[in-house]
Formats: C-alpha cells, sequence, structure tokens
C-alpha cells in the first residue's frame, strides 16, 4: 500500500509517499480502507519537533489521528464490525491508503454525512465535547466558549447547551453575524475590550484561543470557577 511517511522532524520536506507493508489487524482490531482523513494541529507539532520531549519518535513512521473509510477485514474479537461498513474515528497513522484501528475506537458514519466530511469531523468534535466534560459546567451555569466558531468551539457551545448551560460564545467582532447560527444564548466579540468589560460573571471558561485573550478573561470568572484550555 501507499504511505506517506515521516523521516525526520522538520518541513514537508521529511516526509515522503511511498511503498509500506499493509498492516494486518489484531483480535480486537480493524483493517480499514482509508477514503478521508485530515491535517490536524497536532499532527504538524509533531512533524516540527515541538512534542519531541514529551512524545519520542522512532522514524520512519505515518502521522495522521482521525479517519473516514471503509472496513475490509475484523479480527476475531471485533466481531460488532462487518466487511463493507463505513466508519470513523479517531486514529493513528492515517496517511495511508490503509490502518488498523481498535473496534471501540470507530462509529458508524451516519446516513447523509459523506466521508470527506465525517474524514474532519472526529478528533475536533472528541476535543470539544472533552473540554466541556473537563470543564465541568452545572446546569444553569455560565458558561464563556471562547473561539466559538471553530470546529471545537462549535461542539463546546453544543455539548454545553444540551446540558442546560447558559452559553457565550466569544468571537471576533467581525464574525458576530455569523455566530448566531450557533444557539448560543449570548454572542461576545472578545476582540472588543468593552464588550469583554460588558461580560457578567462568569462559572468556566472553555478557551480554544489561548495567548492575551486569557489574560483580558480571568478577571470575569467567579471565585472558585473553572478554566479549561484545548
Amino acid at each position: 500500500m501507499k504511505a506517506v511517511q515521516m523521516y525526520g522532524y522538520g518541513g514537508v520536506d521529511q516526509l515522503r509517499y511511498e511503498d509500506v507493508p499493509t498492516p494486518k489487524p489484531g483480535p480486537d482490531e480493524v483493517l480499514l480502507q482509508v477514503a478521508a482523513t485530515s491535517v490536524n494541529p497536532i499532527d504538524w507539532k509533531i512533524r516540527r519537533g515541538d512534542l519531541k520531549d514529551a512524545m519520542p519518535l522512532q522514524f520512519p513512521l505515518v502521522l495522521g489521528r482521525e479517519v473516514a473509510g471503509e472496513i475490509v477485514e475484523t479480527g476475531v474479537n471485533a466481531s460488532k464490525w462487518k466487511r463493507g461498513q463505513k466508519v470513523m474515528g479517531v486514529v493513528n497513522r492515517s496517511y495511508a491508503e490503509f490502518l488498523i484501528a481498535s473496534s471501540e475506537d470507530l462509529a458508524l458514519i451516519p446516513e447523509g454525512l459523506g466521508m470527506e466530511q465525517a474524514g474532519v469531523l472526529p478528533l475536533v468534535t472528541t476535543t470539544g465535547a472533552q473540554l466541556i466534560e473537563h470543564v465541568e459546567p452545572k446546569r444553569g451555569d455560565t458558561l464563556l466558549v471562547t473561539g466559538a466558531l471553530g470546529s471545537v468551539g462549535r461542539t463546546a457551545v453544543y455539548v454545553a447547551k444540551q446540558q442546560g448551560v447558559r452559553v457565550i460564545a466569544g468571537v471576533r467582532a467581525s464574525q458576530k453575524k455569523q455566530a448566531e447560527c450557533l444557539g448560543a444564548d449570548q454572542i461576545v466579540a472578545i476582540d472588543s475590550d468593552h464588550e469583554v468589560d460588558s461580560l457578567p460573571q462568569l462559572d468556566a471558561i472553555a478557551d480554544i484561543v489561548n495567548h492575551d485573550v486569557i489574560g483580558k478573561l480571568i478577571p470575569k470568572l467567579k471565585r472558585g470557577g473553572v478554566l479549561g484550555s484545548s
């Protein structure tokens, strides 16, 4: 099969498109033919060497963390999956024609969702949901989600609203009209000092922007409030 292998830290010159052996699934795994994947910040951070101290690597290796594809083979214990099913999930080594994944890391692609759409959803939606899980807002709490129009932010807004939280969507001033589709209770331009000053006291902040934005928002966090950052 073909795969994009990384041979060292650096730029895209460290990536090579070449032939590699097709993997075989273990008892609890499936072999998936990749239809779509994506490039996420974790991929270029690993390639650039940002995480080399925390995550030492053995080269060459295949990057890629999310996938949509079709099951072509199942391990003996992965009986809930059948050949030909179209699935999506957070995986490893998705920059390849085929990959193996744990049977527990996959979900069926919903009707009406194409492979290309499904291939860019698993990691960002999981990240957004986990951010709200760690912030743990309670029903009725006031939560600010920064970067709310991004994929992770949209997921965080949706998950929090499903839990009965009062959600304020933090976006750029130029994005306020577009952010009306999010279904948040309030929309605030976090690049406007006036609008930040007008914020109510917050029970929690789910931050996806970082940098100096957090410095402006922390004074709005109640004593005992929670700040979570992706």
